[in-house]
């Protein structure tokens, strides 16, 4: 009998699987690698001592299934035989280990794997043939198979790929069906991962479909982060706690007939607080112990997901799962893969930069003892225990009453002491960054370092509490159906003592490479936040995904600078690769104006902001609507809006972000065709509106970020020391990307004609509008005096004929 060929994590993940279910017969699918030992497995199924129900999701060839013997023989039955020979002829191993996994028998191997190239025939053919026939009003893309097969050659070779595809290239299908290709010829998995969920919508409803209607057949899943789905056993609970609740039945209803079970396949918003009573969580599962195992929606999802060979994600899980296989050495949150595709990669630095930050504040800790406390209108976990399975151990009790009156005492002292730390660091302005200097400044030593210990030692001494309870309760018996108090339990300590990490990185020494800082909102009032971020996300980015997956795929309609992928590579910390730009197939030189207005004053000047309301007015009523007008602050949205609504509201569907959904805005705007939008971050990019409905977007100021953010600023420092423009590296670059996000807004189709309209002046009289302009699309430039450039682009609408002129000679009659 051969030793146990599993890895420590697997063999691990395995046992708990079958403590969990009681010691019953549990199945599992396994990952099998190069080394012949299965690294990596999903629980599927777990039965009585004698039987298991079948299998949740059909195994592929190279995988093996593994089932426990609860009574220790580890030979195989009659029904393992006839298991090995229908599974053995696919390819699919079977074994067989004792519950403590110290044993295997592999009745049958699987398969060996040896990787293969896809087939550039049907790569090809889907292109010609297939996609002509599943797509109405079919175009052909210069780009799109080139880009398909630079794409293809990246997943074979084992390369990293940048491929800026300008609008229209049909990148999507570009990497999805070469993805598609390999995988299948490989049985293996291709991550896709996207940083908006527009652009997933897209993927799921446009995208993979069409890929299927063009001929391709394979398996895909959505994977989304766990707290998005819906726990069934949590619900059930909650139900029936408070029967009266109406939104709980709701979701009882809905949970009855959804297939994915997730917060946006629910389409309805859910408060944070109702939903996080109900949702699927980690430190809440009772895994094969629970009822509800083989119907569970994140489970599902992860069954799915293991027999697929696409999986759509987003950047924030990936990053998450690839962080956390590379600090274990073992499970992440994904199955495994080792081939990526990034589209939105121009926001991965931002993605990185999300996912490694953490905050700290007063109403977060509530957030975490509220569940142990409850409210005036529901119990809370200690005096369900109190009452429930605890009441006839005294110690436990006792303990139980110790620690919430310890919770009931902190939870006002806790908020009390993050005001205190308001007070001190931020009594005149709204963020203050810990810096270097400022840690080692004797007043800050004297008088606000004291509060921070006095902090940490308050929500330790929670921690402590609430883990001596939950060593006590484990030494009472309780049956499973009356866990959720004790998880409960766990959970406010694991999220205690991520705060007591939190505030002790705060002033801890040898942390220079993050920015750390206080800050405080309208909604805190005088009480800080604190917040840590990285520095430089990119040795992060190597260790975890560069040098890490076999081959990754970037791609976006904006990775470039100037024409250069330098800047992304800077950034992103990415040293070898190849790089391919694919041109749109748009003809902007007879679809698109760029209106570059010369007599506007300097933002920041006294006169700037009356003169762009003025022009944004002129602009928009030359138009008729049809507008998106794109600002940089939310300040500037409520401005522009009050102003359009009163000069158009009476006759023209003024649209303004905060006044609506962001959805709910976009369907407004391209029902009505002469609709004007204000709106900020959210336009600028990861919207499509084709057609009439949108003939012109206004941008009032370049898009740079606010250089004062705690973030930038120890960028911007980092980047002097190293020698670097801090302006050039990090400033232009995000805002020379993001002014082509917005100018994309514009040309969505062929047969779409607009105008792009810039006012800020700096873009002529700057050295770096050179760069601004050598980084747009090659449309029609009106440029000179405002009144001019009016003029003339009227005749661009009323005629669609209009010559590129620089009018700055002429002057006004």
């Amino acid at each position: 009998m051969p030793s146990l060929r599993f890895t420590e994590s697997a063999a691990r993940k395995l046992r708990e699987a079958i403590t969990e279910a009681g010691g019953v017969e549990v199945f599992a699918i396994g990952d099998v690698g190069f080394d012949r030992r299965v690294s990596r497995l999903e629980i599927h199924c777990r039965g009585t001592k004698t039987a298991t129900p079948a299998l949740l999701t059909r195994p592929r060839a190279g995988q093996v299934v593994i089932h426990n013997h609860p009574s220790g023989n580890i030979q195989p039955s009659d029904a393992d035989f006839q298991l090995a020979g229908r599974y053995g002829d696919e390819g699919i191993g079977v074994v067989i280990v004792d519950s403590a996994v110290e044993r295997d028998n592999w009745v049958v191997e699987p398969a060996k794997k040896s990787r293969k190239p896809l087939d550039r025939a049907a790569l090809d053919g889907f292109f010609i043939e297939g996609l002509p026939k599943a797509m109405d009003g079919f175009e052909l893309r210069e780009g799109q198979l080139p880009m398909a097969h630079a794409v293809a050659d990246a997943l074979e070779n084992e390369e990293v790929l940048l491929a800026e595809a300008g609008t229209g290239t049909g990148k999507s299908l570009a990497y999805l069906v070469p993805s598609i290709l390999w995988a299948q010829a490989n049985d293996a998995k291709v991550v896709i991962s996207t940083y908006t969920r527009n652009l997933q919508a897209q993927l799921v409803g446009s995208d993979i479909p069409m890929a299927r209607d063009g001929g391709l057949e394979f398996d895909w899943a959505v994977l989304k982060g766990r707290g998005n789905y819906l726990c069934r056993r949590k619900l059930a609970l909650r139900r029936k706690e408070d029967p009266k609740e109406a939104v709980y039945k709701q979701l009882v209803a809905w949970s009855e007939h959804t297939t994915e079970g997730s917060l946006q396949d629910l389409g309805e918003p859910v408060e944070d607080e109702l939903w996080e009573r109900v949702a699927s969580d980690t430190d809440h599962t009772l895994r094969a112990r629970c009822p509800h195992y083989n119907q569970c929606f994140y489970y599902n999802s992860r069954r799915q997901a293991a027999a697929s060979h696409i999986l759509v994600v987003n950047h924030a899980l990936l990053l998450a799962d690839l962080q956390m296989k590379h600090v274990t050495g073992g499970d992440g949150l994904l199955p495994r893969y080792d081939r990526v595709i990034l589209d939105e990669g121009h926001h991965l630095q931002e993605a990185a930069t999300g996912g490694l930050s953490t905050t700290s504040s007063a109403l977060a800790v509530r957030r975490a003892i509220r569940p142990l406390l409850g409210t005036d209108k529901r119990r809370g976990a200690l005096v369900k225990l109190m009452n429930g399975p605890a009441a006839k151990d005294d110690a436990c009790v006792q303990s139980i009453q110790e620690c919430g009156a310890w919770l009931e005492k902190v939870s006002g002292t806790l908020p009390e002491m993050y005001s205190a730390l308001g007070g001190l660091l931020l009594e005149n302005s709204s963020e203050q960054r810990l810096t270097p200097s400022l840690l080692g400044d004797e007043e800050f030593q004297a008088h606000v370092e004291p509060v921070f210990h006095e902090l940490m030692n308050a929500l330790r001494k929670t921690s402590q509490r609430l883990g001596a309870l939950e060593a006590r309760l484990g030494d009472v018996k309780i049956p499973v159906e009356q866990m959720q108090p004790v998880k409960d339990v766990l959970r406010a300590r694991r999220r205690i003592e991520q705060h007591v990490e939190r505030v002790d990185w705060m002033i801890r020494d040898g942390a220079e490479a993050w920015c750390r800082w206080a800050e405080t909102t309208a909604a805190l009032g005088s009480s800080a936040r604190l917040c840590v971020s990285p520095i430089d996300v990119s040795k992060l980015l190597n260790d975890i995904l560069w040098h890490h997956m076999h081959a990754v795929v970037v791609t976006s309609a904006t990775l470039t600078v100037g024409g250069r992928f330098d800047s992304y590579r800077q950034r992103t910390g990415l040293e070898e690769c190849q790089s391919r730009s694919f041109e749109s197939p748009f003809d902007y030189a007879s679809q698109a104006v760029l209106v570059l207005p010369r007599d506007i004053p300097l933002p920041d000047t006294p006169d700037w902001i009356s003169a762009i309301e003025e022009q944004v007015v002129s602009f928009v009523g030359l138009a008729e609507g049809g507008a998106f007008v794109l600002c940089t602050s939310h300040e500037m949205v409520a401005r522009l809006g009050r102003l359009l609504d009163d000069e158009y509201g009476h006759k023209l569907p003024v649209l303004v972000q905060g006044r609506s959904s962001r959805e709910n805005l976009l369907r407004r705007f391209i029902e009505h065709k002469d609709a004007v939008l204000v709106g900020t971050d959210s336009f600028w990019e990861g919207v499509s509106v084709r057609g009439e409905s949108l003939r012109m977007v206004i941008i009032p100021r370049l898009p740079f970020r606010v250089p004062s953010h705690p973030v930038n600023q120890a960028r911007y420092e980092e980047a002097e020391a190293k020698g670097l423009d801090p302006f050039r590296a990090y400033a232009l670059p995000e805002a020379v990307i993001k002014l082509r996000q917005g100018f994309g807004r514009l040309i969505r189709s062929k047969s779409d004609r607009g105008a792009v309209v810039i006012l800020d002046r700096r873009i002529h009289e700057r050295s770096y509008g050179r760069v601004f302009l050598h980084s747009l699309p090659p449309a029609r430039r009106l440029t000179g005096p405002s009144h001019v450039v009016l003029q003339r682009l009227q005749a661009f609408f009323a005629q669609g004929e209009v010559s590129e002129v620089d009018s700055s000679s002429l002057t006004s009659e």
